[in-house]
C-alpha cells in the first residue's frame, strides 16, 4: 500500500503538466550490494522552443525490500539549436541505509550533426550534493545536512540514425536523468531504438559501471524504455 501511494504522490502531479512520458525498466547487478529492479517515469513539458522542463521520478526494489525513491525536476534554455544551457535539483532517499541525498547540477550542452545521420554531443558542469545520515526526506534538504560534495560533471558521445526506424547512441557519462555520480565513478552506455510506428518507439540499452580508482566493475545495468507523447510533441530528457 505504501508503494502505491508513493507512485501516485509523486507521479502524478508530473504527469498532469506534461507533454510527454518515457516509461523505463532497468535491472542492475550491483558488485557489492543487492540487485535492484528500477522503475522510472521521465517527464518533458516545452514551454517554448528556447526554454523547456523536465522532471522525473523512480523507484528502486531488491528481492527482499524496497530499496529507495528519489526524483529531480529541472529546466534547460536553448540558446541556438547547437547550444543549451540547464539546471536541475533531485533528491534521492536509500531506505536501507536511512539517507537522503540532494543534488544540484548546473550544465552547458554543444551538439551538431557533421553529417545527416550522425549527431556529436558534449555535455559538461559542475554539481554540488547536500547528504543527511540517518535521515529521509520528501523536500531536498539544502541547508542542515552532515556534510556537501561537489565534482564535475560529464556526458559525451553520438547518436547514429541508420533508418528512418532504428538509430544507436553511444556515450560515456557520469550523470543520468536522476543520480550523478563522481568523476571517478562513470558509465559507458549503449542502446538502439526502434520505431516500429510514428507514435511507437522502444528503446534497449545497457550500462557498465565503472570504478576508476579501484580498476573494477561497479555495476552492469540492462533496461527498456518506452516514450509516449500525452498532448504533444516532445523531447525526454537526457
Amino acid at each position: 500500500m505504501f508503494r502505491n501511494i508513493l507512485v501516485l504522490f509523486v507521479f502524478l502531479p508530473l504527469y498532469s503538466f506534461s507533454q510527454t512520458l518515457e516509461l523505463d525498466n532497468r535491472f542492475e547487478n550491483h558488485q557489492t550490494r543487492s540487485d535492484l529492479g528500477v522503475f522510472s517515469a521521465y517527464f518533458n513539458t516545452p514551454s517554448t522552443e528556447l526554454l523547456s522542463f523536465h522532471s522525473a521520478g523512480r523507484i528502486s526494489l531488491s528481492t527482499k525490500d524496497f530499496e529507495s525513491w528519489g526524483y529531480a525536476a529541472g529546466a534547460k534554455l536553448a540558446w541556438l539549436p547547437l547550444l543549451a544551457n540547464s539546471v536541475r535539483l533531485s533528491q534521492e532517499n536509500g531506505l536501507g541505509a536511512s539517507t537522503a541525498s540532494s543534488t544540484l547540477l548546473f550544465l552547458g550542452e554543444i551538439k551538431g550533426r557533421p553529417f545527416r545521420s550522425l549527431e556529436l554531443f558534449l555535455i559538461g558542469g559542475w554539481y554540488r550534493r547536500f547528504v543527511t545520515l540517518n535521515k529521509a526526506h520528501f523536500l531536498p534538504a539544502l541547508v542542515g545536512s552532515n556534510f556537501s560534495e561537489h565534482d564535475f560533471a560529464l556526458n559525451f558521445g553520438l547518436a547514429i540514425d541508420w533508418s528512418d526506424s532504428i538509430s544507436t547512441l553511444f556515450k560515456v557519462a557520469t550523470f543520468e536523468e536522476i543520480s550523478v555520480y563522481n568523476l571517478n565513478n562513470p558509465f559507458i552506455h549503449a542502446e538502439i531504438s526502434f520505431n516500429s510506428l510514428e507514435t511507437l518507439k522502444i528503446t534497449l540499452y545497457s550500462r557498465y559501471k565503472l570504478l576508476l580508482g579501484f580498476g573494477r566493475l561497479d555495476s552492469l545495468t540492462v533496461g527498456v524504455s518506452l516514450p509516449l507523447s500525452l498532448k504533444g510533441s516532445g523531447h525526454s530528457p537526457i
